[in-house]
Parts: structure tokens; sequence; C-alpha cells
């Protein structure tokens, strides 16, 4: 075992293994190509900018979906990745959710359980609906006019089953989720 610095300029290593008890610095460019494992990250994870009006697969690997961009008047469906056990992923609205729904759906046999709390903009006395997502549901649509803010987290404690959990910033009353 070596116990010293790594000094590596204009170096290319080719198949090899750097394990290290301790935190790892680097300066300048680090690229890497191939498969890379237990890289820790400040997120846990990646994160997916849905940018642009389309249809979305969540990556295995993603930790933070951002609703990115202005809906159309048209229904996307966004497909969660595998419930497997430990697994978190949240979903958060930077970009108001002003026409069109999206429809987070469940992977394969999959489905969702859980509570989503819904506010109504302007609603000076606090009341909200709770939308109770019972066992069994693999879809919920969120309907257009959530606010920016608004955030769902998804948590997977037993495979094949997501809990939900989150609060919904709404124009109306009559926007809440809908499940199927």
């Amino acid at each position: 075992a070596v116990d010293r610095d790594l000094n590596l300029a204009n170096s290319t290593l080719t198949n090899c293994t750097i394990t290290t008890s301790a935190a790892v610095t680097t300066t300048g460019t680090v690229s890497m190509t191939g498969t890379a494992v237990n890289i820790p990250s400040p997120y846990g994870g990646g994160i997916q900018r849905l940018t642009t009006d389309a249809v979305l697969l969540i990556a295995d690997t993603t930790s933070l979906v951002d609703f990115g961009h202005v809906a159309s008047g048209t229904s996307r469906v966004i497909t969660m990745p595998a419930a497997t056990a430990g697994r978190h992923l949240k979903i958060l609205w930077s970009v108001a959710q002003s026409a069109g729904d999206r429809v987070l759906t469940a992977a394969g046999s999959d489905d969702f359980t859980g509570t989503i709390f819904t506010k109504v903009t302007g609603d000076v006395v606090g009341d909200g609906d709770l939308v109770s997502v019972t066992d069994g549901t693999v879809a919920i649509t969120f309907v257009d006019d959530v606010l920016i803010g608004s955030e769902i987290n998804c948590y997977c404690a037993v495979a094949g089953a997501w809990i939900i959990s989150g609060t919904l910033a709404l124009d109306a009353v009559g926007n809440v989720p809908t499940l199927a």
C-alpha cells in the first residue's frame, strides 16, 4: 500500500482502481469515461432538469427532478424509475405549471401510497386539500396551475412501492392531483 500524495500532470490512467479512506481533492478539469461507481455528490445522485415540454423517463441515478419549463396544454407522462428499497427522489417545480398536466407513472408493477397536501394561493384561511394516495395507485396526475416551489418526495422502503409525500401550491381548489 502506498500512503502519499499522487500528482499526475498531463497523465492518463488506464484500467486503474483508486481506493482511499480520505477525501479526494482535485484541481483543474477531471474527465472520466466508462462506468463510475460510488462517486459521492452533494445531492446523493444526479439531477434531471426538464427544460422542454416532453415526456420524461426518470433515470435510476436521479435524486432530484426539476420541472424547469412552461408546460403546453398537452398532458405529459413522467415515468418513475423502479422502486428500489432505500431510494429517495425529490420532484420540484422551479417554473409554474400553468398549462397541461403531468402524469407521474409508476414503472412496471410498482405503485404509490402516501399523502399530498395542497395549498391554494390567496386562501387566507389556510385551507387546503389532503390527497390520500391509496396503496395500488399507479398514476398521479398533477393538474395545471402548480406553482413554483411545490415539491413531491418519493421514498422507497420496500421494493415495488413508492411512498409519496409533499406539498403543492395551487392556483385553485379544482387543481388538486387526481389518482389512477
